[in-house]
């Protein structure tokens, strides 16, 4: 039954799915940082990072996950959290690229 409601799934709302979890992790980061008052400059001081990251980091780079655990703690959110978030905008972007 799952298999047949994927298949039933036209393109371009699988491509749409593809693009919302590839930029999952930079619209996140973009709201948390917010939420806590913080500047670019500011977080990506606090997490170790240069500002140019950062502000990559809310256009949808993916970091490493040392650099994940750094905006992690400068989020304030559970790194395990944020590294899923991580993993399935990887896993998007790969299938965006694939397709």
């Amino acid at each position: 039954m799952i298999m047949q409601a994927q298949q039933d799934v036209c393109p371009a709302r699988q491509e749409a799915n593809c693009l919302w979890y590839a930029s999952l992790l930079g619209r996140y980061t973009h709201h948390r940082r917010q939420e806590l008052g913080l500047s670019i400059e500011q977080a990506a001081e606090l997490a170790g990072i240069e500002a140019s990251q950062w502000i990559a980091l809310e256009n949808g780079w993916l970091p490493d996950r040392n650099v994940v655990q750094s905006i992690a703690a400068t989020l304030r959110v559970r790194w395990s959290d944020l590294d899923l978030m991580c993993l399935l905008a990887r896993c998007a972007q790969r299938a965006i690229n694939k397709g």
